[in-house]
């Protein structure tokens, strides 16, 4: 009987997932009225414990399987009647464990992959044609507020950023006035943590995360602080069924800059500067003199433009069990990988897509 529930569960899930590859219209539907009755809960109840819990489900899912090897291998060696008993327990244990984390990615996240871009709900004549004067108005417009703005930082003696608020309420209020033209980003967000792990996560190149099991938002600690308010708004779309990243990346970028708090803004343009700064480089192929007759970007935001800070970067070193480099290569690895399993046919490129959906929110504006 519990087989058959277990199949019949399984199949009723790949179904459901093959529904949200030929059905966007299933999608926007699901987002729209079943996604936050099912994950607002799970949010509410993660945010009683001032750890990610997510982050300890992943850790002891590890130790589960690290038992169930050893398990398979005193068996496997030593033929002991106890071990066949308890790997039979363990193995069942671990296909209703698959099943159940198989229905959340279903119902928490692989679902959200599919739903219409936000482009084409929010903003107008999405994924028309730019021009390369339009990229570059963009690109100076980013320059100008950015090296503004970081004049304006509160500093230590080290010259590095410091905020003094609470961070988490102001990015709250962020995101739910983005809600005013986007209503799936309104309602309730749980308190954004820090990861336990993030010496590794900063070794993967991650600035935060988002758990579907648990519906948290978690940042790295060892990122410079400034990288912060963007990476939390960032993470709280994907608590919105926002699953794309360029997206996500938009929806940080808009959360931040339209704050009354000049350390949100700041860290809003510095979190997608970059990408655009890049585009804009490759549409004047690099030429110096073109380059120079534009804004020069500060060396203040120079300085501020980073992931983490040389000291920071120091004592990640310092407990790193692998090298840094082999880990980021295959987190990106992974990490694209996924994506594309999951529609994106740019993988880790997909980031950049923010770009193109600046242009229009700027140049087209919104519904």
């Amino acid at each position: 009987m519990k087989k058959r529930v277990w199949i019949g569960l399984f199949i009723l899930a790949v179904l459901i997932n093959g529904l949200a590859w030929i059905s966007r219209n299933f999608c926007d539907f699901y987002i729209r009225t079943v996604f936050p009755f099912l994950s607002a809960p799970l949010s509410r109840f993660a945010s009683f414990f001032p750890f990610s819990l997510g982050e300890w489900m992943l850790v002891s899912l590890g130790v589960f399987l690290i038992a169930l090897l050893g398990v398979a291998a005193v068996f496997l060696i030593g033929k002991r009647a106890w071990a066949k008993k308890l790997l039979c327990r363990l193995g069942r244990a671990f296909a209703w464990i698959f099943l159940l984390f198989f229905w959340i990615m279903t119902c928490n996240c692989l679902i959200a992959y599919h739903t219409s871009p936000f482009a084409d709900l929010y903003l107008q004549e999405s994924g028309r044609f730019h021009t390369k004067e339009e990229l570059a108005v963009l690109r100076d417009f980013m320059v100008e507020n950015a090296n503004e703005l970081a004049g304006r930082m509160l500093r230590d003696e080290k010259g590095e950023v410091i905020y003094e608020q609470d961070m988490t309420q102001t990015a709250i209020a962020a995101m739910q006035r983005t809600g005013d033209f986007c209503p799936l980003l309104k309602g309730e967000y749980p308190p954004a943590k820090g990861l336990y792990f993030s010496h590794l996560f900063s070794q993967m190149d991650m600035m935060g995360y988002f758990f579907p099991f648990s519906m948290e938002a978690n940042y790295n600690r060892d990122m410079y602080l400034v990288n912060r308010p963007a990476t939390v708004c960032h993470e709280y779309s994907h608590l919105k069924g926002f699953l794309r990243e360029d997206e996500a990346n938009l929806i940080g970028y808009l959360a931040c800059v339209n704050s009354e708090d000049p350390f949100f803004r700041y860290s809003g343009y510095l979190s997608v500067l970059g990408y655009v700064e890049s585009a804009f480089l490759d549409s004047i192929q690099r030429d110096a003199a073109v380059y120079r007759q534009h804004p020069a970007i500060s060396a203040q935001v120079c300085a501020d433009a980073v992931f983490l800070t040389d000291e920071a970067w120091e004592k990640v070193e310092k407990t790193a069990a692998l090298s840094t480099e082999s880990t980021a290569k295959a987190s990106r690895a992974v990490t694209s990988a996924a994506l594309k399993m999951n529609g994106v046919k740019e993988g880790t490129e997909s980031y950049r897509g923010v770009v193109a959906l600046l242009l229009d929110y700027y140049f087209a504006g919104i519904k």
